[in-house]
C-alpha cells in the first residue's frame, strides 16, 4: 500500500512539472525540431497543446533529413512534418503512454496522425493519416513515409500534453502508390506491370485501401504465356484489397478481405509470418496516401492456397491454380467487371 502512494505521489510530481511542447523540446536539445512547429500552421500546435495523451515523435536529426524530403518531394512542409509526427494514443493506461526504450511494451500499434491535408492523404472522409510503430529485433521502429524504418532512440520525455517520443530521424510524409512504388528496385515487374494496364492511376486515387505488392522473383516464376490483357488486369486486381487500410497491427487471422477484383483474401497469422491466400508477407508497412503496401513471396491468387502449421519452417510455394498456374481461378474475371469494381472506388 505503501509503495503504492509513493508511486501515486512521484507520478503525480512529474505531471505537475511537465512544461508545453515548445518548451520541454529546448530542454532537451530538440530546437531545431521545435522550430519546425513553431514555422507550422499555427492549428497544428493548437492542437498538440489541447490534446491529450499525444505522442510526438522528435529527431535532433533535423537538418539533413529535412534536405533529403525536401529534394524528394518539393511539396513537404513543415506543417506537413509536424502533422506527421504528432499521433494520438489511444491507450488509456499511463504505463502504455510513457515507457523507457529498453523497457518498452512491445506491442505493435496504429496511431492517426494529425495529418489531413487531402492533397496528400485519401483514407476516406474525416480519417487522418496513420503510421505504425512495432518492434523490429527488439528495438520500437516507426513506419511513416517511403518505406522508411526509423528506430526509437530514447526514453519518453513527458510534457503537458504527452510525450515526446525521441528517433533516430524525421518521418518521411506518405506519397502517392505510384511514387512510392518506384522506390523499391524489388518492385520494378509490379510497377511495370499497373503502368502498362492503366491501374495506377485508379489504384492511386482508391481511398483506404491495400496494396499487396509482389516482389520481382515472383513475377520471375509466373509463367504469363498465353494470358490475356483482360486476365492479366483480373490478376493484379486480386492484389487490391479495397475499403480496408490493413496495417499489419490490424491483421487477424482469418480475416477475409474484399478485392478489386471482386474476390477474396484470407489473412493467415502464423509464427512464421503473415500470409495473404497462402502469399507470405516479406515486408509490411509501406504507408502510402491512400492506404498501405506490403510486399508478398509470390503471386496472390484468387483461392487460398494453405500455409504452413505453426513449427513448420518449409519456405511457402507459390499459390498455384489447378492447373499449376498462379492464380488461374481469375481467368474467369472479364475486363467488364474490373472496370465495375474500379468504378464502385469512387
Amino acid at each position: 500500500m505503501i509503495a503504492r502512494y509513493i508511486l501515486l505521489a512521484l507520478s503525480a510530481a512529474t505531471l505537475a512539472s511537465a512544461d508545453t511542447l515548445i518548451n520541454t523540446l529546448q530542454q532537451n536539445g530538440f530546437s531545431d525540431f521545435a522550430s519546425i512547429y513553431q514555422d507550422a500552421d499555427p492549428s497544428i500546435l493548437s492542437s498538440v497543446d489541447a490534446g491529450s495523451n499525444m505522442i510526438i515523435y522528435a529527431s535532433k536529426n533535423v537538418q539533413g533529413t529535412t534536405n533529403s524530403t525536401l529534394r524528394r518531394r518539393g511539396s513537404t512542409t513543415n506543417t506537413q512534418i509536424a502533422a506527421m509526427s504528432s499521433v494520438q494514443n489511444t491507450a488509456s493506461s499511463s504505463k502504455k503512454l510513457r515507457f523507457k526504450r529498453q523497457q518498452a511494451d512491445s506491442s505493435p500499434a496504429v496511431y492517426q496522425s494529425l495529418l489531413s491535408d487531402p492533397e496528400i492523404v485519401n483514407l476516406g472522409p474525416g480519417v487522418n493519416q496513420s503510421l505504425v510503430e512495432r518492434p523490429v529485433e527488439g528495438v520500437p521502429t516507426v513506419f511513416a513515409g517511403a518505406g522508411k524504418a526509423v528506430p526509437v532512440v530514447g526514453d519518453d520525455i513527458v510534457f503537458d500534453g504527452g510525450v515526446i517520443r525521441p528517433v533516430d530521424s524525421l518521418l518521411e510524409i506518405p506519397g502517392s502508390i505510384g511514387n512510392t512504388l518506384t522506390l523499391f528496385p524489388q518492385l520494378s515487374n509490379l510497377t511495370a506491370l499497373l503502368t502498362q494496364f492503366n491501374l495506377i492511376e485508379p489504384v492511386s486515387e482508391a481511398a483506404g485501401i491495400t496494396v499487396l505488392a509482389p516482389e520481382d522473383s515472383a513475377f520471375a516464376a509466373f509463367d504469363t504465356s498465353g494470358l490475356t490483357d483482360e486476365q492479366m488486369v483480373a490478376i493484379l486486381s486480386q492484389h487490391v484489397i479495397v475499403n480496408y487500410v490493413g496495417y499489419s497491427p490490424l491483421l487477424k487471422d482469418g480475416q477475409v478481405l474484399n478485392t478489386l477484383a471482386n474476390g477474396t483474401v484470407t489473412v493467415a497469422v502464423r509464427d512464421s509470418g503473415v500470409y495473404f491466400n497462402g502469399a507470405k508477407v516479406t515486408a509490411a508497412d509501406v504507408i502510402v496516401g491512400n492506404g498501405v503496401v506490403h510486399t508478398v513471396a509470390s503471386i496472390v491468387g484468387s483461392e487460398d492456397a494453405g500455409v504452413p502449421e505453426d513449427g513448420d519452417d518449409t519456405q511457402n510455394p507459390p499459390a498455384t491454380g489447378a492447373a499449376g498456374r498462379v492464380g488461374l481461378g481469375l481467368k474467369t474475371l472479364g475486363l467488364a467487371a474490373i472496370g465495375m469494381a474500379v468504378a464502385a472506388l469512387f
